[in-house]
Protein backbone atom coordinates (compact mmCIF):
# COMPACT_ATOMS: atom_id res chain seq x y z
CA UNK A 1 0.00 0.00 0.00
CA UNK A 2 1.24 3.50 -0.83
CA UNK A 3 -0.08 5.82 1.40
CA UNK A 4 1.26 9.41 2.32
CA UNK A 5 0.25 9.28 5.76
CA UNK A 6 -0.77 7.01 8.44
CA UNK A 7 -2.51 6.78 11.53
CA UNK A 8 -0.89 4.29 14.02
CA UNK A 9 -3.02 3.06 17.22
CA UNK A 10 -0.86 1.88 20.16
CA UNK A 11 -0.64 -1.65 19.22
CA UNK A 12 1.15 -0.48 16.00
CA UNK A 13 3.39 2.04 17.85
CA UNK A 14 4.65 -0.65 20.66
CA UNK A 15 5.67 -2.70 17.91
CA UNK A 16 8.46 -0.14 17.00
CA UNK A 17 10.24 -0.17 20.53
CA UNK A 18 9.70 -4.05 21.61
CA UNK A 19 10.37 -7.02 19.16
CA UNK A 20 7.33 -8.28 18.30
CA UNK A 21 6.09 -10.13 14.71
CA UNK A 22 4.96 -6.95 13.15
CA UNK A 23 8.00 -5.11 14.52
CA UNK A 24 10.22 -5.15 11.18
CA UNK A 25 6.84 -3.26 8.74
CA UNK A 26 6.68 -0.70 11.53
CA UNK A 27 10.34 -0.15 11.57
CA UNK A 28 9.94 0.42 7.61
CA UNK A 29 7.03 3.21 8.50
CA UNK A 30 9.45 4.80 10.78
CA UNK A 31 12.07 5.02 8.61
CA UNK A 32 9.77 5.99 5.56
CA UNK A 33 8.83 8.81 8.00
CA UNK A 34 12.38 9.70 9.03
CA UNK A 35 13.63 10.85 5.77
CA UNK A 36 10.28 12.31 4.74
CA UNK A 37 8.28 9.85 3.09
CA UNK A 38 5.25 9.29 4.98
CA UNK A 39 3.77 10.90 7.75
CA UNK A 40 2.81 9.18 10.59
CA UNK A 41 0.41 10.37 13.25
CA UNK A 42 -1.23 9.02 16.58
CA UNK A 43 -3.26 10.88 19.27
CA UNK A 44 -1.77 12.67 22.47
CA UNK A 45 -3.59 9.72 24.31
CA UNK A 46 -1.48 7.08 22.68
CA UNK A 47 1.34 8.49 24.66
CA UNK A 48 -0.16 6.87 28.16
CA UNK A 49 -1.50 4.14 26.31
CA UNK A 50 2.32 3.12 25.35
CA UNK A 51 3.48 3.65 29.41
CA UNK A 52 0.56 1.73 30.57
CA UNK A 53 1.72 -1.27 27.91
CA UNK A 54 5.73 -0.88 28.13
CA UNK A 55 4.72 -1.03 32.56
CA UNK A 56 2.39 -4.20 31.73
CA UNK A 57 5.44 -5.94 29.29
CA UNK A 58 8.14 -5.01 32.61
CA UNK A 59 5.68 -6.56 35.14
CA UNK A 60 5.38 -9.84 33.06
CA UNK A 61 9.24 -9.65 32.19
CA UNK A 62 8.79 -9.38 28.29
CA UNK A 63 11.09 -6.22 28.65
CA UNK A 64 13.53 -5.12 31.43
CA UNK A 65 13.36 -1.21 31.39
CA UNK A 66 10.20 0.02 30.51
CA UNK A 67 10.95 3.71 31.98
CA UNK A 68 13.71 3.99 29.27
CA UNK A 69 11.88 2.15 26.24
CA UNK A 70 9.15 4.71 27.18
CA UNK A 71 12.08 7.65 26.35
CA UNK A 72 12.87 6.28 23.54
CA UNK A 73 9.80 6.60 22.04
CA UNK A 74 9.13 10.34 23.36
CA UNK A 75 12.71 11.25 21.84
CA UNK A 76 11.31 9.97 18.70
CA UNK A 77 7.97 11.10 18.44
CA UNK A 78 9.44 14.74 19.73
CA UNK A 79 12.39 14.53 16.64
CA UNK A 80 9.59 13.32 14.36
CA UNK A 81 7.29 16.38 14.94
CA UNK A 82 9.97 18.70 14.73
CA UNK A 83 10.69 17.36 11.21
CA UNK A 84 6.82 17.44 10.28
CA UNK A 85 6.64 13.94 10.12
CA UNK A 86 4.79 13.30 12.87
CA UNK A 87 1.63 14.45 13.81
CA UNK A 88 -0.02 14.26 17.26
CA UNK A 89 -3.87 14.31 17.30
CA UNK A 90 -5.15 16.83 20.36
CA UNK A 91 -7.14 15.09 22.47
CA UNK A 92 -10.24 17.82 23.01
CA UNK A 93 -13.70 18.02 23.38
CA UNK A 94 -14.68 17.37 20.10
CA UNK A 95 -12.69 14.50 20.23
CA UNK A 96 -14.33 12.96 22.55
CA UNK A 97 -18.10 13.85 21.70
CA UNK A 98 -17.65 11.50 18.74
CA UNK A 99 -15.72 9.05 20.34
CA UNK A 100 -18.79 8.52 22.58
CA UNK A 101 -20.94 8.30 19.22
CA UNK A 102 -19.03 5.31 18.66
CA UNK A 103 -18.75 3.81 22.19
CA UNK A 104 -22.63 3.74 21.65
CA UNK A 105 -22.20 2.52 18.48
CA UNK A 106 -20.28 -0.04 18.59
CA UNK A 107 -19.58 -1.07 22.34
CA UNK A 108 -16.16 -0.46 22.36
CA UNK A 109 -13.70 0.81 24.79
CA UNK A 110 -12.71 4.95 24.93
CA UNK A 111 -9.21 4.39 23.67
CA UNK A 112 -10.11 2.69 21.18
CA UNK A 113 -13.32 4.76 19.94
CA UNK A 114 -10.78 8.09 20.07
CA UNK A 115 -8.21 6.14 17.71
CA UNK A 116 -11.25 6.07 15.60
CA UNK A 117 -12.15 9.38 15.51
CA UNK A 118 -8.19 10.70 15.55
CA UNK A 119 -7.52 8.70 12.80
CA UNK A 120 -9.94 10.23 10.26
CA UNK A 121 -7.75 12.81 8.36
CA UNK A 122 -5.13 9.97 7.83
CA UNK A 123 -5.38 7.98 4.31
CA UNK A 124 -4.90 4.45 6.33
CA UNK A 125 -5.32 3.28 9.59
CA UNK A 126 -3.10 0.66 11.36
CA UNK A 127 -4.07 -1.04 14.15
CA UNK A 128 -3.39 -4.85 15.45
CA UNK A 129 -6.63 -5.43 17.13
CA UNK A 130 -8.94 -7.56 14.57
CA UNK A 131 -12.15 -6.56 16.13
CA UNK A 132 -10.79 -2.73 15.97
CA UNK A 133 -9.98 -2.78 12.66
CA UNK A 134 -13.30 -4.42 11.43
CA UNK A 135 -14.81 -1.34 13.48
CA UNK A 136 -12.63 1.11 11.36
CA UNK A 137 -13.59 -0.53 8.37
CA UNK A 138 -17.33 -0.38 9.37
CA UNK A 139 -16.96 3.65 9.73
CA UNK A 140 -15.10 3.96 6.40
CA UNK A 141 -11.50 3.91 7.19
CA UNK A 142 -8.77 2.80 4.96
CA UNK A 143 -7.26 0.04 6.39
CA UNK A 144 -3.12 -0.16 6.17
CA UNK A 145 -1.84 -3.75 5.51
Amino acid sequence: MSVQSIYLDTSAIVKRYVIEEESASIDALYEKAHIGKLKIGFSIWNIGEVAVVLDKYERRGIVKDAKAIFMKFIGETRLLVKLNQLKLIPLNIDVLAKAIGYIFKHGIYVADAIQLVSAKEFEAFLTYDRKLAQIAEVEGLKLAT
